[in-house]
């Protein structure tokens, strides 16, 4: 499915009048439950997979779901238990974790606009609770395919090394899109729409090297590194069609906001419909990336399949 063509400018939305700001709730037609993975078609895969996939290395791009120990946010923990089928020589297990818990991807029905209450399309918390079991805005949709496409890489980590810029992970530091654009340029990137957006800022590496005593503290903070909200963030994103954007921080996006009117999760999860990932495991990426001298590669994910799934793990695989 493509997108309304001409695609409208940033200035043009929202696209209908009484609909949220900046929404392009229409943009894929009124019922897509795909939103911006509707670029992912069958074409671009093949695509990307001749033109990034030359030496068969392939990197997960998960975290372990019990990594974050104590949970971040206040969310329910991982836990396992190991269950003995005795007298059969047999185990099973059972597992039980939030799904935004590590590695995620945040489905359309996680996040709204707040003062509208209003989900992507339209949805409100009435439809997503109208009964114990619902499929609006899940993204149970996206299984039937998976995610699959061109992935690229914007290293924030190695480029602001290089530049000499201190930052503080577990603190508020607004990657700017200035420096983003600079990286692009750095990497020989050459941006298309439908690719798959990943930044990494640090944090998954800096998490590992804490103390058992320094992870309690970060387990309650609410301040991260992230991309910097703006007008001028927002218009090159929305520009750029991204299929979705990931990070290694838990919201891609800096927090607290430094412009909460340019605020990304309520415009791009409820807003474009485009999926927001986050705590993906993008160190050994950056290494490999480095090792190829290219910020570009072939990406799936395969997301939990249930009904009414707000987030998944993204059981993603990176390839070169």
């Amino acid at each position: 499915m493509a997108p309304q063509q001409p695609l409208p400018k940033l200035d043009d939305l929202p696209l209908r009048p009484g609909d949220p700001p900046n929404s392009a709730w229409g943009l894929w037609g009124a019922n897509s439950s795909l939103g911006a993975l509707n670029y992912l078609t069958e074409e671009a895969a093949l695509k990307a997979i001749q033109e990034e996939v030359k030496t068969g290395e392939r990197i997960s791009l998960d975290l372990p779901l019990d990594l974050f120990n104590p949970p971040l946010l206040g969310r329910a923990g991982f836990s396992q238990k190991v269950i003995d089928k005795s007298p059969l020589v047999v185990n099973d297990d059972l597992i039980t974790f939030n799904t935004q818990g590590s590695s995620q991807w945040d489905s359309f029905r996680h996040f709204a606009y707040q003062k509208e209450k209003m989900f992507y399309n339209g949805a409100t918390q009435e439809d997503i609770h109208k009964s114990s079991s619902t499929e609006v805005n899940s993204l149970q949709p996206w299984t039937e395919r998976g995610i699959a496409g061109r992935g690229i890489l914007i290293d924030y980590v190695s480029w602001a090394t290089r530049k000499g810029i201190d930052y503080k992970t577990f603190e508020k530091w607004g990657i700017g899109i200035e420096d983003v654009k600079a990286i692009v340029e750095e990497e020989g990137l050459v941006l298309r729409p439908g690719d798959i957006l990943f930044l990494r800022t640090g944090y998954v590496a800096a998490y590992r090297a804490l103390t058992e005593e320094g992870k309690k503290d970060v387990a309650s903070r609410r301040e991260w590194t992230g991309l910097r909200q703006g007008r001028d963030t927002t218009k090159w994103l929305w520009n750029n069609q991204f299929a979705a954007v990931a990070s290694d921080s838990p919201g891609f996006e800096c927090r607290p906001p430094e412009d909460p009117k340019w605020h990304l999760h309520p415009i791009l999860l409820a807003g474009w419909g485009t999926p927001i990932g986050e705590l993906f495991d993008l160190d050994r990426l950056a290494e490999l990336c480095e090792k190829h001298k290219r910020w570009s590669f072939f990406v799936t994910s395969a997301p939990l399949n249930y009904t009414g799934a707000v987030a998944s793990p993204p059981n993603a695989l990176a390839m070169f």
